[in-house]
């Protein structure tokens, strides 16, 4: 029915404006379930953290189509070494650009985010690399009133605009701009011969806690709504089991506001080859997530060369989430590539991070 639609459509609105001016839901910062193949969203402190020169990466995601709430996140970075010195690789530093970009529900909310990630990387021990980074970001935030619709103009079943309306919304305007601060750190252990590494770190998001009021008395005043600032901790691993097989781990605790999350999980890698310049690797696996103790996500990787995609899809079973999902979240991918320069033969070393 018409009438239920438009309650949809408002209670949409007023949900997504909550979760912005409250700060208390991880919903108003960029969040994929592949947190791990999203490095930078994850802590700056993992810009740099990678075999090659330079890397590339793209999240998409897309969920709750059914509410119907729909989410469409997309996320691209690219990041390049600057090495200290010529012929060592165990030390540099990282410049580089990400760009994110968020639509949620009927009313577009749009946010937009440009951040230039910086980051130094050194060796603290042998096969032991710490990385401390920044990300200082510009950001947009946004919505549109055009499709703004309340159960007072419906009157029998028929839509009219003029209806007079009780509910007041004063917002003096859709849209917001803002400075945003993140920083972190990630420590790499890394064996020497074989493919085994354990990465450990922690980002603090949200340092300078920007304002988010659409609310404001007027278009120069700043609000007094501001983002709680985000705390994510986290540890990802890969064991070598064998000469083709690996295990994977890994676990991220994300706290902000009075809200937190935890998702945790592994999966097995098999390398199918092995061959210089030929690698071909296949990973499945699946991770649980507490958030509202609601979500399996199961994954695959194909690891080809220096690219990576994968995919995921999110699976929402004992929460009341899934009265409204259908037991669905929705699909995710991500695509990560990685480029060598040639370097002197007589200078060349391994790269330090792999």
């Amino acid at each position: 029915m018409p009438v239920k639609e438009t309650s949809l459509t408002l209670r949409t609105f007023l949900l997504g404006l909550a979760c912005l001016l409250t700060g208390s839901l991880i919903a108003q910062d960029i969040h994929f379930s592949q947190f791990g193949n999203s490095p930078i969203n994850l802590n700056p402190g993992l810009a740099g953290v990678y075999g090659g020169d330079m890397r590339f990466v793209g999240n998409y995601r897309k969920q709750w189509q059914t509410v119907p709430v729909p989410y469409t996140t997309f996320s691209g970075s690219m990041e390049n070494k600057v090495y200290w010195s010529k012929g060592h690789y165990d030390r540099y530093l990282i410049g580089g650009i990400l760009f994110n970009y968020d639509r949620q529900g009927t009313l577009n909310l749009t946010s937009l985010q440009i951040g230039i990630p910086i980051s130094v990387t050194l060796p603290v021990a042998k096969n032991n690399f710490l990385t401390v980074g920044i990300k200082p970001a510009f950001g947009q935030r946004s919505f549109s009133k055009h499709k703004l619709t309340f159960d007072e103009q419906w009157n029998d079943c028929m839509f009219d605009p003029n209806s007079i309306i009780s509910e007041n919304i004063a917002l003096t305007n859709t849209s917001l701009k803002y400075f945003d601060l993140s920083a972190g750190f990630n420590y790499r252990w890394q064996a020497k011969m074989k493919r085994t590494r354990f990465d450990v770190g922690f980002g603090w998001h949200h340092i300078n806690r920007p304002y988010h009021d659409f609310w404001a008395s007027s278009l120069t005043d700043a609000g007094n709504v501001r983002l709680y600032d985000k705390k994510s901790g986290y540890i990802l691993g890969l064991m070598q089991l064998t000469s083709n097989w690996d295990l994977m781990a890994q676990g991220i605790y994300q706290q902000q506001g009075g809200y937190f999350e935890m998702v945790y999980g592994g999966g097995l890698r098999l390398h199918l080859n092995k061959q210089p310049y030929n690698e071909l690797a296949l990973q499945v696996g699946v991770d649980y997530r507490s958030r509202f103790e609601d979500a399996l996500i199961p994954h695959i990787e194909v690891l080809y060369r220096t690219w990576t995609l994968g995919v995921t899809y999110d699976i929402n079973l004992w929460s009341d989430v899934n009265l409204v999902t259908n037991k669905k979240a929705g699909p995710e991918v991500a695509l990560i590539y990685r480029l060598y320069h040639m370097k002197p033969l007589a200078k060349t070393k391994s790269c330090a991070i792999f």
